[in-house]
């Protein structure tokens, strides 16, 4: 027999009280009653507010590919492909298109 079908709505909300606990603690000192105390409202509100639709959450990179071009053009000295690609962890040939599109771009 299989398990029935969860909702994981229940422990999303946990662990954004939990990620919002932590970050109030360590990024603003707050003390652990009251970080806890904000943290189970602000998780409520985004509930009442984003409740019932599905949500995603980008992993951020396209603005990490952002940053890692704007290093290349800054590192760029017209004869250092290869070592911007190994740096990077990119290819010979994504530096190229990177170096292309910024010089159309402008």
């Amino acid at each position: 027999m299989q398990a029935p079908l969860r909702s994981k709505g229940p422990e999303l909300l946990a662990d954004l009280t939990d990620h919002i606990t932590a970050a109030l603690r360590q990024l603003a000192n707050t003390e652990d009653r009251q970080a806890e105390k904000i943290a189970r409202e602000i998780t409520r509100r985004m509930a009442l507010h984003w409740g019932g639709q599905n949500v995603y959450f980008p992993l951020g990179k396209s603005s990490k590919s952002a940053e890692r071009d704007r290093q290349i053009l800054a590192e760029f000295n017209g004869a250092n492909h290869a070592s911007l690609a190994q740096k990077h962890g990119i290819s010979v040939q994504w530096v190229y298109k990177i170096i292309k599109n910024a010089r159309s771009a402008s």
